[in-house]
């Protein structure tokens, strides 16, 4: 089943049960809302370190793969090599919610069912690569130093289904507390991006130093398709984009239909955004 259909059938699911809660209760009332915000994971870069490393050993492989492209007759591997590593990410986050309070006007839980458009960049600034590399017939050593950048970047679409509590609902200005869990389709890491560039110098003893550079951009999808036959196969961590919510919020009514939502907490990142709600 596609994503597509499945958000179309839990949308339906959801309307039916809507639908059946109003008929049940007529003091049950229905939230709509728009929200936006500002993604990161720049408040847990502690630990994503590791991620950073991989993603900067896989830069690395990728100049010494270019290196002996260029220099077939060398017959170059590699000795050692360090990395000095500075990341950082941003993106942003768009939605459409609907929430049911089956309590009415004050009361306290709610369900709700959001449509999420998320822009996730995962990057590494800056990659200063040092290389000792031998000519593996000759035993000649050579050095490489490179400056290298890249990013991962992802847009899934996806669909969430949230508890939220209104702590004091009565009040004019009140707090509340978010828990969810949704995900996007399989295609959202097919579509993820791989950039990278780079630009550096090897020096062959006896012979003038050599510029190396390169530049490229790939999907997942085109990485798994690329694949050699002696290369291990590449496989999605699952087969799904998986997502969890966990935000802390300030909701202050404008008037007894218009609230205003603030609120702040994890969304597979750190999220801040703002939003607008109508109650029918």
């Amino acid at each position: 089943m596609s994503i597509r259909k499945a958000g179309l059938a839990v949308l339906a699911a959801v309307a039916l049960v809507f639908g059946g809660a109003g008929t049940a209760s007529a003091k049950g009332k229905i939230e709509f809302g728009f929200h936006y915000g500002s993604w990161s994971l720049n408040l847990l870069k502690g630990t994503f370190e590791n991620l950073a490393e991989d993603f900067a050993k896989q830069l690395k492989d990728e100049q010494l793969k270019k290196i002996q492209d260029e220099n077939p007759d060398e017959h170059i591997v590699e000795r050692s090599f360090t990395n000095e590593v500075t990341f950082d990410s941003s993106g942003h986050d768009f939605g459409f919610e609907i929430r049911w309070y089956p309590a009415g006007e004050n009361g306290s839980f709610s369900l709700g069912l959001a449509v999420e458009k998320v822009q996730m960049k995962f990057g590494l600034t800056s990659v200063k690569t040092a290389m000792s590399l031998e000519n593996a017939l000759t035993g000649e050593r050579l050095t490489f130093d490179g400056d290298a950048n890249g990013n991962v970047e992802s847009n899934p679409l996806a669909f969430l289904l949230s508890l939220r509590w209104d702590i004091i609902p009565s009040g004019r200005v009140h707090p509340y507390f978010s828990l969810g869990f949704g995900a996007a389709g399989v295609s959202a890491w097919d579509k993820t991006t791989l950039t990278y560039d780079f630009v550096g110098t090897l020096r062959i003893p006896g012979e003038p130093p050599d510029s190396i550079s390169d530049a490229a951009t790939k999907t997942l999808l085109q990485l798994k398709e690329e694949e050699g036959e002696d290369e291990e196969p590449f496989e999605y961590p699952i087969k799904f984009f998986p997502f969890v919510q966990i935000h802390l919020g300030l909701k202050a009514k404008l008037t007894s239909n218009v609230h205003l939502l603030v609120d702040a907490g994890i969304l597979d990142g750190f999220l801040l955004r703002g939003g607008i709600a109508i109650r029918i």
